[in-house]
């Protein structure tokens, strides 16, 4: 059976931008989330309606972006820059100098804290803060089960939370805001 045009333009575009925000954090390569996304939806159209249920649609075609994103990296076969699509989350008010070098600071803090994160740990809690997922959404996307996902979001927090305590008084307070 194949997709109804309507079906699919109408999951195309529920999901597809948060399917590029959430690729794009995984992968450093300029244009390569869009790619990605695109193709993640490619095989869901071949794979038509009647193989997922309409409830796992969303979880299949993270897991499928995400396995995807993981095979471009390992065939990049770098991590270096990995975080450098993520800058475009933070941007700075062009208005306010102050508060433009304060939200720089932050970007930089968290690109770096990030970075350093397992990517188990990143994708979980990506998942969970910028996609708002919940665990057992983020379980089925991840193929692991809900307490490992509990788990290594609690240990990406508490790295964070480390990470900034060691930190001077000024960025310490930018890191908990």
């Amino acid at each position: 059976m194949s997709w109804d045009d309507d079906e699919f333009a109408s999951v195309f575009n529920e999901l597809y931008p948060g399917l590029c925000r959430f690729v794009g954090s995984l992968l450093p390569f300029s244009g390569q989330a869009q790619d990605i996304a695109q193709e993640a939806f490619l095989r869901l159209y071949r794979r038509g309606p009647a193989g997922i249920p309409p409830e796992q649609i969303r979880f299949w075609i993270f897991r499928v972006a995400r396995n995807l994103a993981l095979n471009e990296i390992k065939r990049r076969n770098t991590r270096a820059g990995l975080w450098r699509a993520f800058e475009g989350i933070f941007s700075p008010s062009a208005s306010d100098p102050e508060a433009a070098l304060e939200l720089a600071e932050r970007r930089n803090l968290v690109l770096s804290m990030l970075g350093a994160l397992p990517e188990h740990q990143r994708a979980a809690l990506l998942l969970r803060e910028q996609e708002e997922m919940s665990y057992q959404e983020i379980a089925i996307v991840l193929d692991a089960s809900e307490s490992k996902v509990k788990v290594d979001i609690f240990r990406a927090r508490k790295a964070l939370r480390l990470g900034c305590a060691g930190l001077d008084k000024k960025v310490r307070k930018i890191c908990n805001d």
